[in-house]
């Protein structure tokens, strides 16, 4: 059904004369990231508004979308997989949140430590999109501003006092860091499959 809608999509544009067939492949992949965002936001809406979490889920979604698109991390390969993955984990971090707004010393350990892996790894790219020796520049130099700034907002909002804030950076931060870990290792075994089948 996905690549049924991701092709209808480029065949009205180039029935209408925007697009060539030469662009196809790079216009059904757009398309494609496009509708598989749009069903995750649509679904994190539906989930919390049936939690009653939505805010909440707006205050990890907010920083952690923000940093992921120049960070990186690990990337399912279907779409189906992607979202229902993306809405367990947005819903459970947001049933984290709306249980406990205490930020303990240790939480505050795990996130100083999740900043680090975020700040030294940045960006981690996914094993179907290759970043070139430019990207990675640039994006690591755009999330490591974000971090920074993601890092300072949440030491303004420790000292005011709001804790949901403050718990939803470092816990966007943590699930972030987790996934560029992750990230990092499936591309490692990717080459190491790689060698092993050239050989």
């Amino acid at each position: 059904m996905w690549k049924k809608t991701t092709g209808w999509l480029f065949e009205v544009q180039k029935r209408n004369g925007i697009l060539e067939e030469k662009d196809r492949r790079l216009y059904e992949y757009a398309y494609g990231v496009l509708l598989g965002r749009v069903a995750i936001y649509l679904i994190t809406v539906i989930l919390g508004i049936a939690t009653g979490n939505w805010l909440e889920m707006l205050v990890f979604l907010l920083p952690f979308t923000v940093l992921r698109q120049y960070a990186g991390g690990i990337h399912l390969e279907k779409a189906g997989s992607c979202m229902i993955v993306s809405s367990i984990l947005v819903l459970l971090c947001s049933q984290y949140l709306a249980s406990d707004l205490i930020v303990t010393w240790q939480m505050r350990i795990i996130w100083l430590v999740a900043v680090g892996f975020i700040f030294a790894m940045a960006p981690v790219d996914a094993s179907s999109k290759k970043l070139d020796v430019k990207e990675k520049k640039v994006y690591g130099m755009r999330a490591r501003v974000i971090l920074v700034i993601e890092c300072a907002i949440a030491g303004v909002f420790s000292v005011t006092g709001y804790s949901l804030i403050v718990k939803g950076l470092m816990v966007a931060h943590i699930v972030l860091a987790s996934g560029l870990i992750l990230g990092w290792i499936k591309i490692f075994f990717d080459k190491e499959l790689e060698v092993t089948n050239y050989r």
